[in-house]
């Protein structure tokens, strides 16, 4: 990559927000197996969060070993994962937003309606959140791998910084000898 390339990546700063990343998947992962344990028949939906929990744990490990020491290969690798992730929490945000409020149908579940409420909501928004670092941060990986690359690669005309892209001195005097 080029140094244009990692400083428009870094500037997103992607160790913290990996950080903040696997942070929200053991939470998502702790949350929905506590609603798992409490009540069994909502445990498709609960199967999944659990599934994206440990998927954005995953996210945010790459995502931080992409901070520390960007690579094309990384960069790319972030971007795709975190569109796939964005697609997972939109998926889980819907599968959860339609069980909230909680209502339980026996007497057993009224004693942790309140609890699985306020559980549901937290799951909901750092769901929200995980999908909006999963969008930031895919941005600005495009961004690093297009716009920057071609600042890079553009040569300045009479220019000697980039020799290699013909702007050097070799072109100049090939064009004096013709004339």
């Amino acid at each position: 990559m080029y140094p244009s390339q990692m400083k428009a990546f870094k500037s997103a700063e992607p160790k913290t927000l990996g950080a903040v990343e696997i942070i929200i998947g053991t939470l998502a992962v702790i949350l929905s197996t506590i609603v798992y344990k409490l009540h069994y028949h909502i445990q498709r939906e609960i199967i999944i969060l659990i599934l994206n929990g440990a998927q954005l744990i995953i996210t945010g490990i790459v995502l931080v070993h992409a901070g520390r020491r960007p690579t094309k290969c990384l960069v790319g690798t972030n971007i795709v994962l975190q569109l796939l992730t964005a697609a997972f929490d939109i998926v889980g945000f819907g599968l959860m937003a339609r069980h909230v409020p909680f209502r339980g149908e026996s007497y057993y579940y009224r004693d942790t309606e309140f609890l699985v409420n306020g559980i549901l909501g937290t799951l909901i928004g750092s769901l929200v959140l995980a999908c909006i670092i999963g969008l930031v941060v895919a941005l600005f990986g495009l961004y690093a791998l297009s716009v920057s690359a071609i600042k890079e690669m553009t040569p300045i005309p009479n220019s000697t910084a980039n020799p290699q892209y013909g702007s050097g001195g070799q072109a100049k005097s090939g064009m004096h000898a013709g004339n």
